[in-house]
């Protein structure tokens, strides 16, 4: 019999897309207060992977990827994704969003997305919550699964998720 116990730490990562940098500085601020420290911040890539998001959010989006210097217990993924959607409500206009946030817990071995939206590959969290298991670590690499998002199959996603793994491995040298 397997013995109960706590989960790991994980790292705590943010992928945002947004449709103006001038609501950055705000963001980075609330999301700080929530979730303490940013500890990286990749450049801006220009979401050109689907245009789902025009109608309500406009054209011409970015996304930008920021960990958190904190690491989190991967049980309280449900809380932080409840955490983000009240942020982009508050950044809302007229009900359209300005911004999307979609936190995600990476370890050494994958990268787990929290989300509203209901599909065979997720577990339900709670309170509407579910987590997917977006991409798994192999061969020094992220490998998608069946159901990852074209973006998150991309070689400039994975070069910014392969830092984010070495400075997570870094944090975990420190605790131990």
């Amino acid at each position: 019999m397997g013995r109960e116990g706590k989960f790991p730490p994980e790292k705590l990562i943010i992928p945002l897309l947004y449709s103006s940098v001038s609501m950055l500085p705000v963001l980075y601020s609330e999301l700080e207060q929530n979730f303490g420290p940013i500890d990286y911040t990749s450049r801006e890539i220009p979401f050109s992977f689907s245009s789902y998001y025009d109608r309500e959010m406009g054209p011409g989006l970015g996304r930008i990827f920021l960990g958190f210097e904190e690491l989190v217990d991967p049980g309280d993924l449900w809380r932080i994704k409840k955490a983000t959607n009240r942020m982009e409500a508050l950044f809302s206009e007229d009900r359209d969003r300005k911004i999307n946030l979609d936190p995600g817990l990476l370890d050494l071995n994958r990268l787990v997305l929290a989300t509203t939206k209901h599909a065979g590959h997720r577990i339900p969290l709670a309170e509407g919550i579910y987590a997917e298991i977006t991409l798994h670590y192999r061969r020094g690499r992220f490998e998608p699964l069946p159901w990852t998002y074209p973006d998150y199959r991309s070689e400039e996603y994975q070069r910014i998720l392969l830092e984010l793994r070495e400075i997570f491995h870094g944090q975990l040298k420190h605790l131990l």
